[in-house]
Protein backbone atom coordinates (compact mmCIF):
# COMPACT_ATOMS: atom_id res chain seq x y z
CA UNK A 1 0.00 0.00 0.00
CA UNK A 2 3.10 2.23 0.60
CA UNK A 3 4.62 1.57 -2.35
CA UNK A 4 1.79 1.98 -4.14
CA UNK A 5 0.73 5.91 -2.31
CA UNK A 6 4.36 6.54 -3.16
CA UNK A 7 4.06 5.77 -6.55
CA UNK A 8 0.73 7.69 -7.30
CA UNK A 9 2.21 11.01 -5.52
CA UNK A 10 5.34 10.57 -7.92
CA UNK A 11 2.93 10.63 -10.87
CA UNK A 12 1.02 13.33 -9.49
CA UNK A 13 3.98 15.54 -8.79
CA UNK A 14 5.53 14.72 -12.60
CA UNK A 15 2.12 15.71 -13.74
CA UNK A 16 2.70 19.30 -11.79
CA UNK A 17 6.28 19.24 -12.64
CA UNK A 18 6.06 18.40 -16.30
CA UNK A 19 4.97 22.08 -17.77
CA UNK A 20 7.71 23.71 -15.65
CA UNK A 21 10.12 22.00 -16.52
CA UNK A 22 9.52 22.06 -20.02
CA UNK A 23 9.78 25.98 -19.46
CA UNK A 24 12.89 25.63 -18.32
CA UNK A 25 14.46 23.84 -21.75
CA UNK A 26 15.96 26.26 -23.62
CA UNK A 27 18.94 26.03 -25.94
CA UNK A 28 21.72 28.28 -26.40
CA UNK A 29 24.25 28.88 -29.58
CA UNK A 30 27.13 30.73 -30.21
CA UNK A 31 27.45 31.80 -34.15
CA UNK A 32 29.66 34.29 -36.72
CA UNK A 33 30.66 34.32 -39.65
CA UNK A 34 34.36 35.32 -40.46
CA UNK A 35 35.68 37.19 -43.96
CA UNK A 36 38.49 39.15 -43.93
CA UNK A 37 39.78 40.02 -47.42
CA UNK A 38 42.43 42.31 -49.03
CA UNK A 39 41.57 45.26 -50.93
CA UNK A 40 42.87 47.54 -53.54
CA UNK A 41 41.17 50.68 -54.27
CA UNK A 42 41.36 54.14 -56.33
CA UNK A 43 39.70 57.27 -57.15
CA UNK A 44 39.82 58.61 -60.48
CA UNK A 45 37.84 61.91 -62.46
CA UNK A 46 36.87 64.19 -59.97
CA UNK A 47 34.96 67.30 -61.42
CA UNK A 48 37.05 70.06 -62.48
CA UNK A 49 36.93 73.56 -61.09
CA UNK A 50 34.87 74.44 -58.14
CA UNK A 51 31.06 75.02 -59.22
CA UNK A 52 28.47 71.95 -58.95
CA UNK A 53 26.46 71.33 -62.00
CA UNK A 54 23.52 70.66 -59.18
CA UNK A 55 22.28 73.19 -56.70
CA UNK A 56 22.38 70.87 -53.75
CA UNK A 57 25.47 69.29 -54.55
CA UNK A 58 28.81 69.50 -53.12
CA UNK A 59 31.72 71.45 -53.51
CA UNK A 60 34.32 69.88 -56.00
CA UNK A 61 37.51 69.93 -54.86
CA UNK A 62 38.58 71.32 -58.60
CA UNK A 63 39.39 67.83 -60.21
CA UNK A 64 41.61 66.37 -56.78
CA UNK A 65 40.59 62.88 -56.28
CA UNK A 66 39.90 61.66 -52.87
CA UNK A 67 40.50 58.13 -52.69
CA UNK A 68 43.69 57.38 -53.65
CA UNK A 69 45.36 54.04 -54.80
CA UNK A 70 45.42 52.08 -51.82
CA UNK A 71 45.82 48.68 -50.69
CA UNK A 72 44.34 47.57 -46.81
CA UNK A 73 43.06 44.64 -45.19
CA UNK A 74 39.10 45.10 -44.55
CA UNK A 75 36.26 42.91 -42.91
CA UNK A 76 33.30 44.35 -43.77
CA UNK A 77 30.11 42.80 -40.65
CA UNK A 78 32.58 39.55 -39.70
CA UNK A 79 30.30 38.93 -37.02
CA UNK A 80 29.69 37.11 -33.20
CA UNK A 81 26.64 36.48 -31.68
CA UNK A 82 24.66 34.52 -29.29
CA UNK A 83 21.15 33.42 -29.64
CA UNK A 84 19.00 30.98 -27.86
CA UNK A 85 15.43 30.45 -26.98
CA UNK A 86 13.31 29.41 -24.05
CA UNK A 87 10.04 26.86 -24.52
CA UNK A 88 7.68 28.76 -22.19
CA UNK A 89 4.70 26.33 -22.83
CA UNK A 90 1.49 26.44 -24.69
CA UNK A 91 3.43 27.18 -28.12
CA UNK A 92 4.82 30.13 -26.99
CA UNK A 93 9.17 30.68 -26.69
CA UNK A 94 11.04 33.60 -25.53
CA UNK A 95 14.34 34.40 -28.16
CA UNK A 96 17.32 36.53 -28.23
CA UNK A 97 20.02 37.57 -29.50
CA UNK A 98 23.07 39.53 -29.07
CA UNK A 99 25.38 40.51 -31.99
CA UNK A 100 28.78 42.15 -32.57
CA UNK A 101 31.39 43.42 -35.35
CA UNK A 102 34.48 41.35 -35.28
CA UNK A 103 37.55 43.13 -36.34
CA UNK A 104 39.42 40.25 -37.72
CA UNK A 105 42.14 42.28 -39.36
CA UNK A 106 43.18 44.33 -36.41
CA UNK A 107 41.29 42.56 -33.22
CA UNK A 108 39.24 46.16 -32.59
CA UNK A 109 36.33 44.52 -31.55
CA UNK A 110 32.60 45.71 -31.55
CA UNK A 111 32.88 48.66 -29.83
CA UNK A 112 31.82 51.45 -32.77
CA UNK A 113 30.75 54.87 -31.93
CA UNK A 114 29.49 55.99 -28.82
CA UNK A 115 30.92 52.99 -27.68
CA UNK A 116 28.47 50.59 -28.44
CA UNK A 117 29.68 46.63 -28.04
CA UNK A 118 26.06 44.73 -29.16
CA UNK A 119 25.98 47.17 -32.62
CA UNK A 120 24.36 44.08 -34.90
CA UNK A 121 20.91 43.05 -34.04
CA UNK A 122 20.35 42.67 -30.51
CA UNK A 123 16.89 41.67 -29.32
CA UNK A 124 14.48 40.13 -26.56
CA UNK A 125 11.38 38.62 -28.22
CA UNK A 126 8.22 36.27 -27.80
CA UNK A 127 7.48 34.42 -30.69
CA UNK A 128 3.92 32.30 -30.50
CA UNK A 129 0.63 31.46 -33.28
CA UNK A 130 0.09 35.11 -33.54
CA UNK A 131 3.38 35.86 -34.83
CA UNK A 132 6.74 37.59 -33.37
CA UNK A 133 7.01 40.89 -31.38
CA UNK A 134 10.89 41.51 -30.71
CA UNK A 135 12.08 44.85 -28.81
CA UNK A 136 16.00 45.68 -29.31
CA UNK A 137 18.49 46.67 -32.25
CA UNK A 138 17.46 45.55 -35.48
CA UNK A 139 18.00 45.51 -39.08
CA UNK A 140 14.34 47.45 -40.21
CA UNK A 141 12.00 45.09 -42.27
CA UNK A 142 12.63 47.66 -45.49
CA UNK A 143 15.63 46.24 -45.56
CA UNK A 144 15.27 42.94 -44.75
CA UNK A 145 12.39 42.88 -47.06
CA UNK A 146 14.69 44.20 -50.12
CA UNK A 147 18.21 43.35 -52.14
CA UNK A 148 17.53 39.71 -50.87
CA UNK A 149 20.05 38.35 -52.94
CA UNK A 150 23.53 40.37 -52.17
CA UNK A 151 27.24 38.97 -53.19
CA UNK A 152 28.10 35.75 -52.17
CA UNK A 153 26.11 36.25 -48.82
CA UNK A 154 29.37 38.78 -47.86
CA UNK A 155 28.28 42.08 -49.07
CA UNK A 156 27.25 43.85 -46.06
CA UNK A 157 29.20 46.17 -44.87
CA UNK A 158 31.51 45.95 -47.77
CA UNK A 159 32.10 47.55 -50.94
CA UNK A 160 30.38 44.67 -52.33
CA UNK A 161 27.22 46.15 -50.71
CA UNK A 162 24.38 48.22 -52.87
CA UNK A 163 23.62 50.38 -50.21
CA UNK A 164 24.84 53.45 -50.64
CA UNK A 165 23.98 53.78 -54.43
CA UNK A 166 20.35 51.90 -53.98
CA UNK A 167 19.32 53.60 -50.73
CA UNK A 168 20.92 56.88 -50.54
CA UNK A 169 21.07 60.30 -52.60
CA UNK A 170 24.15 60.84 -54.65
CA UNK A 171 24.54 64.42 -53.01
CA UNK A 172 26.43 64.36 -49.35
CA UNK A 173 27.81 61.91 -47.16
CA UNK A 174 25.47 61.10 -44.54
CA UNK A 175 23.56 57.78 -43.43
CA UNK A 176 20.77 60.07 -41.92
CA UNK A 177 19.71 60.21 -45.57
CA UNK A 178 20.02 56.14 -46.11
CA UNK A 179 17.14 53.70 -46.01
CA UNK A 180 19.24 50.93 -45.24
CA UNK A 181 19.31 51.08 -41.22
CA UNK A 182 19.35 49.06 -37.93
CA UNK A 183 16.73 50.58 -36.02
CA UNK A 184 17.44 51.20 -31.95
CA UNK A 185 15.29 51.66 -29.46
CA UNK A 186 12.97 49.50 -31.61
CA UNK A 187 9.75 47.15 -31.67
CA UNK A 188 9.57 44.55 -34.62
CA UNK A 189 6.17 42.68 -35.24
CA UNK A 190 6.22 39.41 -37.92
CA UNK A 191 2.87 37.87 -38.62
CA UNK A 192 2.98 34.10 -39.22
CA UNK A 193 3.99 32.82 -42.32
CA UNK A 194 0.29 31.74 -44.15
CA UNK A 195 0.69 30.29 -47.65
CA UNK A 196 3.82 31.88 -48.08
CA UNK A 197 2.58 35.49 -47.44
CA UNK A 198 4.08 37.19 -44.45
CA UNK A 199 3.85 40.70 -43.25
CA UNK A 200 6.01 42.77 -40.50
CA UNK A 201 5.31 46.45 -38.93
CA UNK A 202 8.30 48.00 -36.83
CA UNK A 203 8.36 51.18 -34.80
CA UNK A 204 11.88 53.20 -33.72
CA UNK A 205 12.14 55.91 -30.70
CA UNK A 206 15.04 56.46 -32.35
CA UNK A 207 16.04 59.54 -30.06
CA UNK A 208 14.05 61.09 -27.21
CA UNK A 209 12.05 64.40 -28.33
CA UNK A 210 13.75 67.61 -27.92
CA UNK A 211 11.21 70.62 -28.47
CA UNK A 212 9.27 69.79 -31.80
CA UNK A 213 11.53 67.74 -33.14
CA UNK A 214 11.13 63.76 -32.44
CA UNK A 215 13.81 61.35 -34.26
CA UNK A 216 11.37 58.26 -35.30
CA UNK A 217 11.26 56.12 -37.53
CA UNK A 218 8.56 53.67 -39.19
CA UNK A 219 8.91 50.48 -41.12
CA UNK A 220 6.57 48.48 -43.10
CA UNK A 221 6.33 45.59 -45.55
CA UNK A 222 4.41 42.22 -46.91
CA UNK A 223 6.54 39.63 -48.72
CA UNK A 224 4.96 36.47 -50.49
CA UNK A 225 7.89 33.28 -50.59
CA UNK A 226 7.38 30.32 -52.13
CA UNK A 227 8.64 27.55 -54.50
CA UNK A 228 10.63 29.79 -56.97
CA UNK A 229 9.37 33.43 -56.83
CA UNK A 230 10.01 35.98 -53.79
CA UNK A 231 7.85 39.07 -53.75
CA UNK A 232 7.96 42.16 -51.61
CA UNK A 233 6.75 45.97 -51.35
CA UNK A 234 8.05 47.78 -48.36
CA UNK A 235 7.66 51.17 -47.34
CA UNK A 236 9.84 53.12 -44.40
CA UNK A 237 8.98 56.85 -43.13
CA UNK A 238 12.08 58.65 -40.97
CA UNK A 239 10.29 61.59 -38.92
CA UNK A 240 12.96 64.29 -38.21
CA UNK A 241 16.05 62.69 -39.56
CA UNK A 242 16.54 65.82 -42.30
CA UNK A 243 18.28 63.30 -44.25
CA UNK A 244 17.85 66.42 -47.37
CA UNK A 245 19.46 68.88 -45.05
CA UNK A 246 22.00 66.08 -44.22
CA UNK A 247 23.82 66.17 -47.77
CA UNK A 248 22.77 69.27 -48.45
CA UNK A 249 25.53 72.53 -48.88
CA UNK A 250 25.25 74.42 -45.23
CA UNK A 251 23.58 77.18 -46.19
CA UNK A 252 20.42 75.66 -47.78
CA UNK A 253 20.44 73.44 -44.50
CA UNK A 254 17.39 73.18 -41.98
CA UNK A 255 18.60 70.73 -39.40
CA UNK A 256 20.14 73.04 -36.75
CA UNK A 257 17.10 73.14 -34.22
CA UNK A 258 18.57 76.00 -32.94
CA UNK A 259 18.52 78.05 -35.73
CA UNK A 260 15.26 75.70 -36.84
CA UNK A 261 13.31 75.18 -34.06
CA UNK A 262 10.00 74.81 -36.03
CA UNK A 263 10.96 72.95 -39.26
CA UNK A 264 10.46 69.37 -39.10
CA UNK A 265 11.40 66.49 -41.88
CA UNK A 266 9.36 63.67 -43.25
CA UNK A 267 11.85 61.30 -45.33
CA UNK A 268 10.11 58.47 -46.96
CA UNK A 269 10.87 55.13 -48.89
CA UNK A 270 9.14 52.44 -51.08
CA UNK A 271 10.46 49.60 -52.43
CA UNK A 272 9.49 46.75 -54.61
CA UNK A 273 11.69 43.79 -55.17
CA UNK A 274 11.55 40.39 -56.78
CA UNK A 275 13.36 37.49 -57.14
CA UNK A 276 13.08 34.40 -58.96
CA UNK A 277 14.43 31.23 -57.88
CA UNK A 278 15.98 28.46 -61.15
CA UNK A 279 16.12 25.02 -59.71
CA UNK A 280 17.83 26.37 -56.11
CA UNK A 281 20.77 27.15 -58.38
CA UNK A 282 20.35 29.95 -60.04
CA UNK A 283 18.64 33.43 -58.70
CA UNK A 284 18.00 36.60 -59.95
CA UNK A 285 17.02 39.46 -58.63
CA UNK A 286 15.35 43.22 -59.93
CA UNK A 287 14.73 45.41 -56.98
CA UNK A 288 13.29 49.21 -57.75
CA UNK A 289 13.42 52.00 -54.77
CA UNK A 290 11.84 55.70 -54.76
CA UNK A 291 13.05 58.06 -52.12
CA UNK A 292 11.29 61.35 -51.04
CA UNK A 293 13.15 63.83 -48.53
CA UNK A 294 11.11 66.96 -47.19
CA UNK A 295 11.22 69.54 -44.93
CA UNK A 296 8.81 72.33 -44.12
CA UNK A 297 12.04 74.92 -44.53
CA UNK A 298 10.50 78.65 -45.12
CA UNK A 299 13.44 81.01 -45.17
CA UNK A 300 14.23 81.59 -48.72
CA UNK A 301 17.00 79.55 -50.42
CA UNK A 302 16.50 76.72 -47.77
CA UNK A 303 16.25 72.48 -48.67
CA UNK A 304 12.78 71.98 -49.28
CA UNK A 305 12.65 68.85 -51.36
CA UNK A 306 14.18 65.63 -53.33
CA UNK A 307 13.04 62.63 -54.90
CA UNK A 308 14.71 60.13 -57.39
CA UNK A 309 14.04 56.78 -58.15
CA UNK A 310 17.49 53.88 -57.93
CA UNK A 311 17.39 49.78 -59.45
CA UNK A 312 19.27 47.58 -58.98
CA UNK A 313 19.86 44.07 -61.10
CA UNK A 314 21.12 40.84 -59.54
CA UNK A 315 21.76 37.21 -59.98
CA UNK A 316 23.71 34.45 -58.04
CA UNK A 317 24.86 31.26 -59.81
CA UNK A 318 26.11 27.81 -58.03
CA UNK A 319 27.84 25.71 -61.32
CA UNK A 320 28.29 22.75 -59.00
CA UNK A 321 28.95 22.33 -55.02
CA UNK A 322 31.99 24.38 -55.21
CA UNK A 323 32.11 27.05 -57.45
CA UNK A 324 29.74 29.65 -57.47
CA UNK A 325 29.44 33.20 -58.82
CA UNK A 326 27.62 36.38 -58.28
CA UNK A 327 26.89 39.72 -59.94
CA UNK A 328 24.98 43.07 -59.67
CA UNK A 329 24.33 46.35 -61.65
CA UNK A 330 22.74 49.39 -59.25
CA UNK A 331 21.45 52.75 -60.70
CA UNK A 332 20.38 56.24 -59.01
CA UNK A 333 18.74 58.40 -61.12
CA UNK A 334 19.69 62.28 -60.86
CA UNK A 335 15.98 62.94 -59.40
CA UNK A 336 14.72 66.06 -58.53
CA UNK A 337 14.55 68.81 -56.28
CA UNK A 338 13.25 72.29 -54.51
CA UNK A 339 13.77 74.83 -52.54
CA UNK A 340 11.87 77.80 -50.76
CA UNK A 341 11.35 80.50 -53.56
CA UNK A 342 14.48 79.56 -55.10
CA UNK A 343 15.35 77.48 -58.04
CA UNK A 344 16.76 73.82 -57.65
CA UNK A 345 18.25 71.63 -60.41
CA UNK A 346 19.77 68.24 -59.71
CA UNK A 347 22.24 67.78 -63.06
CA UNK A 348 25.22 65.33 -62.53
CA UNK A 349 23.75 63.44 -59.46
CA UNK A 350 23.27 60.41 -60.99
CA UNK A 351 25.71 57.58 -60.21
CA UNK A 352 26.09 53.67 -61.12
CA UNK A 353 28.38 50.44 -59.76
CA UNK A 354 28.47 47.39 -61.47
CA UNK A 355 30.07 44.43 -59.23
CA UNK A 356 31.12 40.61 -59.67
CA UNK A 357 32.62 37.83 -57.59
CA UNK A 358 33.54 34.61 -57.59
CA UNK A 359 34.01 31.66 -54.50
CA UNK A 360 35.62 28.34 -54.43
CA UNK A 361 33.93 26.13 -51.49
CA UNK A 362 36.47 24.27 -49.80
CA UNK A 363 33.80 22.82 -46.91
CA UNK A 364 30.18 23.55 -46.60
CA UNK A 365 31.37 26.62 -44.20
CA UNK A 366 34.51 27.90 -46.02
CA UNK A 367 35.41 29.45 -49.16
CA UNK A 368 37.78 31.65 -50.69
CA UNK A 369 36.64 34.45 -52.89
CA UNK A 370 37.82 37.39 -55.41
CA UNK A 371 35.53 40.48 -56.25
CA UNK A 372 35.87 43.78 -58.27
CA UNK A 373 33.76 46.72 -58.85
CA UNK A 374 33.34 49.80 -60.59
CA UNK A 375 31.85 52.47 -59.23
CA UNK A 376 30.48 55.70 -61.50
CA UNK A 377 29.91 59.53 -60.28
CA UNK A 378 28.02 62.01 -62.17
CA UNK A 379 29.75 64.81 -62.10
CA UNK A 380 27.97 66.56 -58.68
CA UNK A 381 27.53 62.95 -57.37
CA UNK A 382 29.72 61.68 -54.74
CA UNK A 383 28.24 58.30 -53.90
CA UNK A 384 31.02 56.16 -52.18
CA UNK A 385 31.80 52.98 -51.55
CA UNK A 386 35.42 52.93 -50.47
CA UNK A 387 36.40 50.07 -47.87
CA UNK A 388 39.84 52.21 -46.31
CA UNK A 389 39.69 55.88 -45.28
CA UNK A 390 39.35 58.29 -47.39
CA UNK A 391 35.47 58.92 -49.46
CA UNK A 392 35.01 60.02 -53.19
CA UNK A 393 34.92 63.75 -54.10
CA UNK A 394 32.02 64.81 -56.44
CA UNK A 395 32.28 63.15 -60.08
CA UNK A 396 34.96 60.80 -58.86
CA UNK A 397 34.74 56.97 -60.18
CA UNK A 398 36.51 54.07 -57.47
CA UNK A 399 36.95 51.07 -58.87
CA UNK A 400 38.03 48.12 -56.12
CA UNK A 401 39.48 44.44 -56.42
CA UNK A 402 39.51 42.00 -53.51
CA UNK A 403 40.48 38.90 -52.33
CA UNK A 404 39.61 37.02 -49.46
CA UNK A 405 38.05 33.81 -47.16
CA UNK A 406 34.93 33.40 -45.08
CA UNK A 407 34.17 31.20 -42.38
CA UNK A 408 31.01 30.51 -40.85
CA UNK A 409 30.37 28.71 -37.70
Amino acid sequence: MRTRKLTLMAAAAAAVLAPAVMAQTSGVTIYGRLYPYVVNEDGSGATAGTTSSATIGAKPAAGVDGVVRNNGFAYGNSRLGIRGSEDLGGGLKALFQLETVVGVTDGVGGAGAGGAFWNRDTFLGLQGSMGTVKLGLMDSIFKNYGDTIGILGISSGTFMSTSNILRKPGFGTSNDARFHERLRNSIQYESPELNGFQAGLQYALVDPKAGNRHKTATSMGIQYDQGPLYVALAHEIHNDYFGGSAQAPSSMRNSDATANPNVNSKDRATQFTVEYRLNKMHKFEVDVIRKEYKETATVTGRFASYKNTAYLLAMENRWNDQWRTAANYVRSNAGSCTRVAAACKTDGLEGSKFTVAASYSLSRRTMVFASAAKLTNGTAARFSTNDLDNRTNPGEDLTQFALGVSHSF
